[in-house]
């Protein structure tokens, strides 16, 4: 390779940073705080519009954005475990306890009413939909992209750094416990089998993954501070977000402007 080619890349390195961050889709390359009222917006509609076609057309359109969003493959699969294990438990337990007039059938205690099919399909998808609706906002934002919008908006950097740390903790203490327990299967010790076995194989990997946790804490306090991270000068980042668009502060508008017309008619209308 000569040297031409490497300066070559070395620009096209040094300019990646020069350039707001992109996914390449329009979606998810929304502003985080524009896409949160977005979620929010469809969140409040679900709740207000009434019966149960309309939370069932808000989690249709979670469905078809995250098409639209090129994350069928990962959001589709956990959503759909969502519905078969919260909303079905939801909906039988309306359905089943819920009194009507209207009898449809009778299990011992149990009458199951028309009233009660139908409050507990509503109450359902629109738990679904709110749950939809966080769960496809971080399935398309990135938690440091999050924080690097509230920190333009004027939240302090600590406060940032306190919420990205708690997120990335999570995702470290599962990354570590996976670790320590391939090392614990590697030396021939059981984790697989019974609700017994398993418990007393994971005891064990407590202290382990609580030790590397609490070191990799030390190592990030010692990071900040060789980025002078408490200095009151104005922090640099090494990513920026894409300007706000007009047509984004429209689409924004436009939804939030549903989700209150919404709420206008379940005060007034529909109530």
């Amino acid at each position: 390779m000569g040297s031409s080619t490497v300066h070559e890349l070395d620009q096209d390195f040094i300019n990646s940073f020069r350039s707001p961050a992109t996914a390449g889709n329009r979606i998810r390359d929304l502003n985080p705080i524009s896409f949160a009222i977005i979620m929010l917006s469809c969140s409040v509609t679900a709740i207000a519009l009434p019966g149960p076609a309309g939370p069932a057309a808000i989690c249709l359109l979670f469905a078809v954005l995250s098409v639209a969003a090129g994350l069928a493959k990962t959001f589709l699969p956990l959503y759909g475990k969502l519905f078969a294990v919260v909303g079905l438990i939801l909906f039988v337990l309306r359905a089943a306890f819920l009194p009507g007039n209207h009898i449809l059938w009778t299990v011992g205690p149990i009458s199951i009413s028309a009233e009660g099919i139908i409050q507990g399909l509503n109450f359902s998808l629109v738990v679904m939909a709110v749950c939809g609706a966080v769960t496809f906002f971080f399935a398309v934002t990135p938690m440091k992209n999050l924080m690097l919008a509230l920190e333009q908006r004027g939240v302090t950097p600590r406060a940032t750094y306190i919420i990205l740390a708690s997120f990335q903790a999570i995702t470290d203490l599962g990354k570590n416990t996976k670790v320590v327990m391939d090392a614990q299967k590697s030396r021939g010790i059981e984790t697989e089998g019974g609700m017994v076995r398993r418990t007393t194989a994971f005891l064990p990997i407590l202290a382990p993954v609580f030790l590397a946790a609490m070191s990799q804490t030390e190592e990030r306090a010692l990071a900040l501070d060789a980025r002078a991270f408490n200095s009151r000068n104005r922090h640099s980042h090494l990513v920026s977000l894409r300007p706000v668009s007009s047509a984004e502060i429209i689409v924004v508008c436009a939804v939030a402007l549903g989700a209150v017309l919404s709420i206008v008619g379940a005060v007034f209308i529909w109530n």
